[in-house]
């Protein structure tokens, strides 16, 4: 079976971004992105949920579950949501959410995570109600065996100024939460985004982005996520973006993610072309206090451009390539390479010139068959929400 690929959403005046997946007990599969005008949401955003019933072949019509804008001068903007289905029945819904300015970038600190839940598969939604829990990009919750939540989300260390991931647990189903404790934090790392997932043997696996060039690491716990022995080296190159994890009622670990080569060079550029790609206004970041280290420690070059009030910085001056990762259990507790193994399957190339793409969810809609959502540019002139189907048999 070869992979089929097809649109799920594309409106080439919004920018649709950041898509995550669930399936229900009754085999309903509920879609989770952001509408906004770039990839940074600097004048409006918009969380939208969808339905298919019929293992991604049609969709609902979008549901606006939140719609925000610029007009009082102050922008509250979603950034990654995240859906599942609680051990309960509920629908969970999350995402951070930070006012901009300042934005999330260099001000990670002042997100807070927002949690809402839905009684009827996604038809309706409770009001968000907010969390003390700060950071962006969180990976869903996972459940423990006692019942408590366990949940990562991004920050920036106050002892080596790098990304790092915090966990804060809710003993109570999110109504209170703990101190939030540190993943890991090392100078000669940065681990950001993470996406951890239960093996079928009880331990948890952290997979998580690495941006100093290294491929997805991971970190393991046999206690509940009380301690955490890693990081340690994987396989799987795809460490630029959040890796989403999960196990296959095969007991496979399939991990779906994008890699790009970090750096901006491509064969054929030009000073013409950075400045269509400034112009488009993807990611921009205002110069106010909250900003401050950040920007000052920002490198500048052909893909920024500034003003007195903003920096902004152009996207597409790499390739991006969105991959699912297949390994087998114990080669996913394996914490030396040569004791694992794996297979990569490539689903997307992200070639435009302004190409951002790679953030994914997955849901396997029924044994060996699986539905992967992605956000990429590709053939659009912003980012558009597209699907894949494929088997284990692809790999």
């Amino acid at each position: 079976m070869s992979i089929e690929k097809f649109t799920i959403s594309r409106d080439d005046s919004v920018y649709e971004c950041f898509p995550h997946l669930c399936r229900t007990r009754s085999g309903r599969i509920l879609l989770v992105y952001r509408e906004s005008n770039g990839h940074v949401a600097s004048e409006f955003c918009r969380l939208v949920v969808r339905y298919s019933d019929d293992a991604g072949q049609s969709w609902s019509a979008r549901r606006v579950i939140c719609d925000e804008d610029r007009s009082s001068g102050v922008l509250r903007t979603w950034n990654g949501p995240k859906i599942q289905q609680l051990q309960d029945g509920r629908i969970l819904l999350l995402c951070d959410a930070v006012n901009y300015p300042p934005g999330e970038w260099g001000s990670e600190g002042r997100c807070r995570i927002w949690l809402r839940f839905s009684d009827d598969e996604g038809l309706t939604w409770s009001e968000p109600q907010p969390t003390p829990v700060a950071g962006i990009c969180p990976d869903q919750v996972t459940e423990l065996a006692d019942g408590s939540w366990l949940l990562p989300s991004n920050v920036c260390s106050d002892k080596t100024n790098r990304i790092i991931q915090n966990i804060t647990i809710s003993h109570d189903q999110g109504r209170t939460w703990q101190a939030p404790k540190t993943l890991f934090d090392h100078p000669d790392y940065q681990l950001d985004e993470v996406s951890i997932v239960r093996m079928p043997t009880g331990e948890l696996v952290a997979y998580q982005r690495e941006d100093l060039g290294r491929p997805v690491q991971k970190l393991i716990s046999r206690d509940e996520g009380a301690t955490w022995d890693g990081p340690y080296d994987t396989l799987n190159p795809a460490s630029i973006g959040m890796p989403i994890a999960g196990v296959t009622q095969d007991g496979f670990v399939m991990v779906t993610g994008r890699y790009g080569v970090p750096g901006n060079w491509r064969p054929i550029d030009s000073a013409e072309l950075w400045q269509t790609r400034l112009a488009k206004r993807g990611i921009v970041i205002p110069k106010v206090p909250d900003t401050e280290a950040f920007v000052a420690t920002f490198a500048r070059g052909p893909h920024t451009a500034e003003t007195a009030d903003e920096l902004i910085i152009g996207q597409g001056g790499s390739s991006v390539h969105t991959f699912a990762f297949l390994e087998p259990v114990e080669s996913a507790l394996a914490t030396q390479k040569s004791e694992q193994k794996g297979a990569v399957l490539p689903l997307d190339l992200d070639a435009s010139p302004f190409a951002d793409s790679g953030y994914t969810g997955w849901v396997e809609y029924e044994r060996g068959r699986f539905l992967v959502v992605n956000y990429i540019n590709d053939d659009a002139p912003m980012a558009q929400i597209r699907g894949y189907r494929f088997g284990l048999e692809d790999f």
